[in-house]
This record gives structure tokens, sequence and C-alpha cells, in this order.
């Protein structure tokens, strides 16, 4: 299994988890694309389960990108800054802000 898989569905099980717990369950759905039904079950699990359920083979969210947000993005990606980390920074502009930053 590819470490930096595990990582993002690690990250992404518990970000759900934080949000659920702050009472922002309304925030989760929208935001991290969770269904009603999964709600419950995030929270009551603990970081044994997560790390069990995150070493699978497969993504355990979907990505969710504004088709018009990507196509201004991949169209005005400066060319003279074109290193990973530069294109990573500008990626998490598609992230939600959280909140109190």
């Amino acid at each position: 299994m590819d470490d930096n898989l595990y990582n993002l569905n690690l990250d992404y099980l518990i970000a759900a988890k934080e949000l659920i717990l702050a009472g922002n369950e309304h925030k989760a759905l929208f935001s991290l694309g969770l269904t009603p039904e999964a709600i419950p079950l995030i929270k009551g699990m603990s970081i044994k389960q997560f790390k069990l359920l995150a070493r699978s083979d497969y993504l355990k969210f979907a990505p969710r990108f504004n088709p018009n947000q990507w196509e201004e993005f991949l169209q005005s990606a400066n060319a003279d800054d074109d290193s990973a980390e530069s294109r990573a920074t500008d990626l998490l502009m598609f992230l939600p802000c959280p909140s109190g930053k």
C-alpha cells in the first residue's frame, strides 16, 4: 500500500470526525461529501478503526473540483514557478478555509 494514499485516507477520516465532534455535521456533509448515514458511523469510530480503514488500495473519498475553478487554475498557472511546492500551494486554494483562519 502506498503511504501517501494511506495518509490521505487517514487525514480525511480524522478531519471528518473533528468536524462532526465540533458540531459541524452540515459542513462535513457539504465540504467532505459525507452521506448522512456516515456521520454516526464516523463519530463512533476509534483511531485504530480509522487506521485499518485507511489501509486500502483506493481513496475513501472522491475529490470534487469545480470544473470552472479547475479550468481557470490550469490556464493561469505560472510557468515561471512550476515547482511541486508552488503547484501544491496553488491547489490548496480549492480547499475550504478552516473556520477561524
